[in-house]
């Protein structure tokens, strides 16, 4: 496989200025979503990994091996 030099890159003080900028608007809307959702509510921060948790009353999932989920495994 054929190599070349990496790409030189320089970071100039507009880069950084339009970069923090960014940065702060974003923080400021993140923080109007959260003033407008915690009205009247706690502080409790959303957890988008949340959902993907079984609830404390579910069952397990029943793990099967490679061959029985492909339909190979235990017929006779």
């Amino acid at each position: 496989m054929l190599r070349r030099k990496p790409t030189a890159i320089a970071i100039t003080s507009e880069d950084l200025a339009t970069f923090e900028e960014s940065r702060l608007r974003k923080l400021s809307e993140e923080n109007k979503q959260n003033e407008s959702l915690s009205k009247g509510a706690s502080n409790a921060h959303f957890d988008p990994s949340d959902e993907l948790k079984p609830l404390p009353g579910d069952k397990a999932r029943i793990v099967r091996s490679r061959e029985e989920r492909i339909g190979l495994g235990g017929r006779a």
